[in-house]
């Protein structure tokens, strides 16, 4: 069983999937340029495949290049910048099979949904035995990934959650359940030793989750606003509260408007339009 390096603090941005308008192949020009983008402002972390970046749309061997590529990119404009992947699908076997992907593209972490094809049957012991089994044969150490909006509401419970920061390979979640009384409920039961991150899902309540006890955040908004993000957090580590305050609700309204509005289609959309470059989503998403 692998001892999963700490993952740490700090903003970890989730990056869509550049497609070629023309055809919807992978677009890596785009790819690079916003690797570029994002190099030099203070993120911790970049996630490839994330729910951002249209993981379900994508063949293994698209998820392959994505993240071996964008690795590349990583090293040439900013190496300290850690590269992190989803791979998560509807069984252990298949994600564990995912988790191999990544780490020998160059992945440095994974990050993994529960399942929830087979909903009513997804109890804590199912969850609790799914991420066990994982974590137990990746390579890589696993981020666990808590959205229950796209997984028919499937939502890792706290005492769950608890207990599987105690696997020596499982070193952190992204919570985008939007619960503050969950993180400070894990937080309040972790040890030091348990090296395990927890991350706000979104920077609309970055600042609530810091204060009780998370170490990072997750944010769509990330994409164009990188460096608000993590003055966030720098603001926060300084004790400096009521500025990170005014900044925290200057950033609500951008986030809604950027990751929420529109879904995927309205995060490219205001890439095109602040940036230059995002690019149109896969079919069935509409621009």
């Amino acid at each position: 069983m692998v001892q999963g390096t700490p993952l740490g603090n700090g903003v970890f941005v989730p990056i869509p999937t550049f497609f070629k308008p023309e055809n919807e192949d992978l677009d890596l020009d785009s790819l690079e340029k916003h690797i570029k983008y994002l190099s030099k402002t203070g993120i911790a972390g970049i996630i490839f495949m994330g729910s951002t970046g249209e993981a379900v749309h994508l063949s293994d061997e698209e998820r392959i290049t994505m993240i071996s590529k964008g690795r590349e990119f990583i090293q040439k404009y900013d190496p300290s910048i850690k590269v992190l992947a989803g791979a998560g699908t509807q069984s252990a076997r298949g994600t564990i099979k995912l988790a191999k992907d990544a780490a020998q593209a160059g992945a440095e972490y994974v990050l993994v949904l529960p399942p929830a094809y087979f909903r009513p049957s997804m109890t804590s012991d199912a969850l609790l035995a799914f991420f066990t089994r994982v974590a137990d044969e990746s390579p890589i150490p696993v981020v666990i990934y808590n959205y229950p909006g796209v997984t028919q509401g499937v939502d890792v419970d706290v005492q769950t959650i608890v207990k599987l920061a105690k696997h020596p390979n499982i070193v952190g979640i992204k919570g985008t359940d939007g619960n503050i009384g969950k993180v400070g409920y894990v937080a309040n039961r972790l040890a030091p030793e348990d090296n395990f991150s927890l991350l706000a899902g979104s920077v609309d309540f970055f600042l609530p989750a810091l204060s009780v006890g998370a170490v990072g955040c997750v944010p769509g908004l990330g994409n164009v606003a990188p460096r608000a993000c993590v003055e966030i957090q720098r603001l926060f580590d300084k004790g400096e509260l009521k500025q990170a305050t005014k900044l925290q609700q200057q950033l609500v309204e951008p986030d809604d408007a950027l990751a929420r509005w529109h879904g995927n289609p309205g995060v490219k959309g205001g890439m095109n339009l602040l940036l230059g470059w995002g690019g149109l989503p896969r079919n069935p998403l509409q621009p």
